[in-house]
């Protein structure tokens, strides 16, 4: 029997612990960063109004863009560079610095015209401020990029949670206060200062203006701009959409639930490859790294469709207890989103910064700017049917028709067929339809208290799937390279009754 089966990655003990380390330390800080941005909405939900969300949306969608449009890559060309050279980190520094100067700049120029296309005066002054916010931005400490690539996720951590932290308690506090949207503005100017302060205070590295042998990294920035502008689009343009051609109320519903959304699909994937990438890019010459990346997409696809199918199922629960009845108009929107994002999650780890360790950014530039064809002419149906409540549902329908193309160009970069890399998702996309089977149809007492409800769902559901995936793995006789395999050899309990019957 190979119930005690797992999968062996070629790699060393020690490398092996880093990976799992790394991946510990970028998960706590990325999933306690989120958990406190919920805990912020869910108050923040009761104390504003949707038009609140949706000013401050407004003006975002600028910055978010030129900061796209300005974005070198910092991060990933100093994880492919070898070695610790301070000269590099001095020059990644200054880059920095530099692109949040020129953002902030363009950010003043273009704040009247971005105040006039979504025809709200009071976006005007938020975006100065938020211009502000960037230019703050652009002098945090180097060191916690050369800590990640030491892969001391630890200090990342630091830095994040006293961030968000401070976000929280500024914001939460301004909005009791002022009710208005100033306490997310204001909250966001506090956090980044602190943020700063506090990547100076966790690491000792004490950078300096330097352009040392800048050349190699404005032409790799050439290479990932595309990359970063094509993110920009596919994550954002909806909303400009929305907020270009509806009210403020129903973008702020529409941002909101969105971010919701994310936060429990594609937001949580996000540490994962963050924690993956600096251990990927050292094994990314090995000769089964194609069996590597085959597994760690799989094991995205098993914990992230459960959630995304999950999410969609309890919308209208989850909305009533998170944000309250005023929200609960939203929830169909909800639905749609968190399928959409759990999707896009997965093409993103597909598709995205593996291809660039890989030294293929070119490859993920198409890649990206095929997806967006495919949303554009999504959101230009969308226009002509004039009806923005399908948006959700037209997106899921778009990353469905993009799905089988990514995976076809990933499965020919590794020499491969499609089927090497979804052959193991059968029994989790199996699972997750019985899952949404049971919570479909079964009904529940509508006398139940909502916080009841919303609990007794998630578990039903949680117990199906997991019931059903283990019974599969059972079924198909333990096979030995697989994610249940993997997960369960990591299992302590697992582990310590195999030392017991050995013994």
């Amino acid at each position: 029997m190979l119930f005690m089966g797992s999968y062996r990655i070629n790699m060393n003990k020690g490398a092996e612990t880093n990976v799992v380390k790394s991946i510990g330390w970028t998960v706590a800080s990325k999933w306690s960063s989120k958990l406190i941005g919920m805990v912020n909405t869910i108050i923040l939900a009761r104390l504003l109004a949707p038009e609140d969300f949706g000013i401050v949306a407004m003006a975002t969608i600028i910055l978010a863009m030129l900061d796209a449009m300005t974005q070198v890559g910092v991060n990933l060309y100093i994880f492919r560079q070898k070695g610790d050279d301070p000269r590099l980190f001095n020059t990644a520094w200054t880059v920095n610095i530099i692109q949040g100067l020129v953002i902030a700049l363009i950010v003043v120029l273009a704040a009247p015209a971005v105040a006039g296309f979504f025809g709200e005066a009071a976006v005007l002054n938020i975006i100065y401020c938020l211009a502000a916010t960037k230019l703050i931005q652009g002098f945090q400490n180097v060191g916690v990029l050369i800590a990640q690539k030491q892969l001391k996720f630890h200090i990342d951590f630091y830095v994040t949670l006293t961030t968000r932290v401070s976000y929280l308690v500024v914001t939460l506090s301004l909005a009791i206060w002022l009710k208005s949207y100033w306490a997310i503005v204001f909250g966001q100017m506090t956090s980044v200062l602190i943020g700063v302060c506090s990547s100076y205070f966790f690491h000792s590295y004490r950078p300096k203006f330097q352009l040392y042998n800048w050349r190699p990294l404005y032409h790799y920035s050439l290479s990932t701009i595309p990359l970063s502008l094509g993110r920009y689009f596919n994550n954002n343009s909806d909303s400009a959409i929305v907020g270009k051609f509806t009210s403020a109320h129903f973008l702020g519903g529409y941002h909101v639930v969105s971010n919701l959304a994310g936060l429990f699909t594609k937001e949580l994937l996000m540490p994962v490859i963050r924690g993956l990438i600096p251990n990927l890019s050292r094994l990314k010459d090995q000769a089964d790294f194609d069996k590597t990346y085959r597994l760690t997409l799989a094991l995205a696809v098993y914990a992230f469709l459960p959630i995304g199918i999950g999410l969609s199922m309890v919308s209208t629960e989850l909305i009533h207890v998170l944000l309250g009845d005023q929200w609960l108009n939203f929830a169909n929107i909800l639905a749609w989103l968190s399928i959409y994002m759990m999707i896009n999650g997965i093409l993103m780890f597909a598709s995205e910064q593996i291809l660039v360790i890989m030294n293929k950014e070119y490859l993920s530039n198409r890649l990206m700017w095929y997806r967006n064809m495919v949303l554009f002419s999504t959101l230009g149906v969308i226009y002509y049917l004039d009806d923005y409540h399908q948006l959700p549902f037209a997106l899921v329908v778009s990353t469905l028709f993009t799905l089988p193309i990514i995976l076809w160009t990933i499965a020919t970069v590794f020499k491969r067929s499609i089927g090497f890399f979804i052959v193991m998702w059968w029994p989790a996309i199996i699972s997750c339809g019985l899952m949404a089977a049971v919570l479909y149809f079964v009904p529940f007492s509508d006398d139940i208290f909502p916080l009841l409800l919303l609990g007794l769902k998630i578990a039903t559901g949680l117990v199906i799937y997991l019931v059903s995936v283990l019974g599969l793995f059972i079924i198909r006789g333990y096979p030995e390279h697989s994610p249940e395999a993997l997960l369960i050899s990591k299992a302590p309990l697992i582990k310590r009754l195999t030392i017991l019957k050995k013994a």
